[in-house]
């Protein structure tokens, strides 16, 4: 499973006795819990052993969200319920890349592998990945905010209406984008700065994330759509921009 960054926070946060019963398994020391359990998606297992975990991390969550009712109760549910069964994790950092700051624990070397001098704009290849050229993670944890130049992604801004026939899909960057903004500017904020390597980073996740929206939008259109005359597939949507 892809390591994420909180580590062995649910053995300190919580009462494992109250949430998974007297003498639990999940009882792990810290340094278990760092090395076998802090984990997310992706997940790879057997059915057998996922669907055990599934039973467990569904009963454990009300439980745990009682007890921490904030973001991550349902991802420590799962380590509980992980730990509970004894099923330690093999831990990857190279399935997921999410947090564009990162020294470490994600897939970002892979990214950062393809320079300039390999491919000419990145975000072409981010927008319709080549594995057989270069490997990269197979999954985009969207938890941040991203923006290179003036092209912003973020969820919480996301169009409510994206998933209908009349709603348009989302306006695309210019394909050299990447390398030739050096900064970011979301809504009326200052311009920032960005060093080299983070700003191909931010670029590498909006010109993924969008080509991943406008893939889905057109499915969606095409398959649900196909009688609805104002249906649209101009891509003008642009979360960086007033309605």
């Amino acid at each position: 499973a892809q390591k994420y960054g909180f580590g062995g926070q649910w053995t300190k946060e919580l009462d494992l006795e109250v949430i998974a019963g007297k003498n639990t398994p999940s009882k792990v020391n810290i340094e278990d819990a760092r090395t076998f359990y802090p984990v997310g998606p992706p997940y790879l297992a057997t059915v057998g052993d996922m669907y055990a975990i599934a039973v467990k991390w569904a009963e454990f969550v009300p439980a745990v969200h009682k007890q921490y009712p904030y973001l991550l109760a349902e991802m420590f549910a799962f380590c509980i319920a992980a730990a509970h069964l004894e099923l330690k994790h093999q831990i990857v950092d190279s399935l997921m890349v999410s947090n564009t700051g990162m020294g470490g624990g994600e897939g970002w070397p892979m990214v950062d592998n393809i320079t300039e001098d390999k491919e000419e704009s990145l975000c072409k290849f981010a927008s319709d990945p080549d594995h057989s050229k270069y490997p990269v993670p197979s999954v985009i944890h969207y938890c941040q905010r991203y923006a290179i130049g003036d092209w912003f992604f973020g969820k919480r801004k996301m169009v409510k209406n994206f998933f209908e026939c009349e709603s348009p899909l989302m306006e695309f960057p210019p394909m050299d984008i990447i390398e030739t903004k050096d900064y970011k500017k979301i809504f009326n904020d200052v311009k920032k700065d960005l060093k080299k390597h983070v700003a191909r980073r931010e670029g590498f996740m909006v010109c993924g994330i969008l080509s991943a929206l406008n893939d889905a939008g057109r499915f969606f259109k095409e398959h649900s759509c196909p009688w609805v005359e104002q249906t649209s597939i101009e891509q003008s949507t642009n979360l960086n921009k007033p309605n």
